[in-house]
């Protein structure tokens, strides 16, 4: 494919998975705010200069942009993104509005406001369920294998630990293992860090203990990564996929999203107690990377025109769920410029039985932008790494 073909393909993809998950975001928030009888002055499809905007029968302007990447909702009172008026403006802001008060935000009840704020990540966890339950429903899933060793490699921390063929892997520091993928799951972001292993050979039960082998590995892009390996192969399986039904579908999507919330959290707590590198965490152009390899591979892989667009549109699609649990659990982390940091804000302000001062707002709202700017960072300088590990 050519270096504008692919450029082209890269931003589509790009602006197709941001605009998704951020606007189904923004329209949970949304939602919750109707439910709780709050007034959306805006809801913003994109951002900067308007093309195209309408007022509807509730008062609230709907506009498309000319950047589309994501969008926002802009409910009566709101002031800024990151701070809630403490007692006094309160008081201000409730003579000024008159019986528009009432349609306010900030003056509906605590659980009201948890409630609306928490929607945006709530509706990025039904998205990826969504999305998931919909693929296994029209295209089935995966072989089920089983967690039981059919292979280790000679000389791996696997054969060094006393795995052996037939093991059936039952717990890995104590959670769960159903399938082979989900010892892989597990392993893969630990590199260096010593597993403890729960293990049924025949009718025993013993415990194991190994460390996944750094190891730089090469994707099919030219990049590396180091993830952790073990030097465990499964048993051989047929290569046909699972069906499912709408019930069975919607599991499986409950259960594949709860798999990367996990995972996900655990491997961010991880980071930020310093037990594990950072070097996984990704950002806007690590995102822009993947969505354009995945978007290149899917159109080459395609026998006509037709079948490219198909793939495209499946793969982009099934990036996009674990893209929304991403951004779900992102925004729930407990900083004060994020979802997160306001329901703490509402914590402190149920238990204290006042809002939190303007001062102390202000001051959460700079340590939380420098977090922010940090992972940020942090998540760039990783991208940056990555995109020369495939040049050089």
């Amino acid at each position: 494919m050519s270096l504008i073909g692919t450029g082209f393909l890269t931003i589509f993809s790009f602006v197709f998975l941001i605009s998704i998950v951020v606007v189904i975001h923004e329209l949970g928030h949304y939602w919750a705010g109707r439910l709780c009888g709050v007034h959306a002055e805006a809801f913003s499809m994109g951002f900067g200069p308007t093309i195209a905007s309408w007022r509807d029968k509730r008062g609230t302007v709907w506009r498309i942009a000319a950047f589309p990447l994501g969008g926002y909702v802009k409910f009566l009172g709101d002031a800024g993104a990151a701070s809630e008026p403490d007692a006094e403006k309160l008081e201000e802001m409730r003579r000024r509005m008159g019986p528009d008060a009432e349609r306010c935000y900030h003056f509906k009840p605590i659980w009201q406001r948890a409630f609306v704020t928490a929607a945006g990540p709530i509706a990025n966890f039904i998205l990826a369920i969504a999305i998931f339950a919909g693929i296994a429903l029209t295209l089935g899933g995966q072989p089920y294998q089983p967690p039981i060793i059919g292979a280790v490699a000679e000389g791996s921390p696997a054969a060094e630990a006393g795995f052996q063929e037939g093991d059936r892997v039952l717990a890995i520091n104590n959670n769960r293992i159903d399938a082979f993928q989900d010892i892989i799951t597990e392993v893969v972001w630990r590199p260096g860090e010593m597993l403890t292993f729960t293990v049924q050979r025949g009718e025993r039960e013993m415990t194991l203990r190994a460390a996944p082998a750094p190891t730089e590995v090469e994707d099919q892009f030219g990049g590396t990564r180091t993830l952790g390996r073990i030097g465990l192969g499964s048993l051989s399986t047929p290569p046909l996929r699972d069906s499912y039904n709408p019930i069975t579908a919607i599991g499986h999507g409950i259960d594949r999203t709860w798999s990367a919330v996990s995972m996900t959290s655990r491997y961010v707590i991880r980071v930020i107690t310093g037990r594990v590198s950072p070097e996984l965490l990704n950002g806007p152009v690590g995102i822009a990377t993947a969505a354009g390899q995945t978007a290149v591979s899917s159109v080459e892989a395609g026998n006509n025109a037709g079948e490219s667009t198909l793939l495209l549109l499946i793969n982009l699609i099934n990036l996009a769920g674990f893209l929304s649990v991403g951004l779900g659990l992102v925004n729930l982390l407990p900083i004060p410029i994020l979802d997160g940091g306001h329901l703490v804000y509402y914590a402190y302000e149920a238990v204290a039985r006042r809002p939190l001062s303007m001062k102390a707002q202000a001051l959460g709202f700079r340590v939380g932008l420098a977090l922010v700017l940090g992972m940020m960072l942090v998540a760039t300088w990783n991208d940056l790494n990555y995109l020369l590990g495939q040049i050089f």
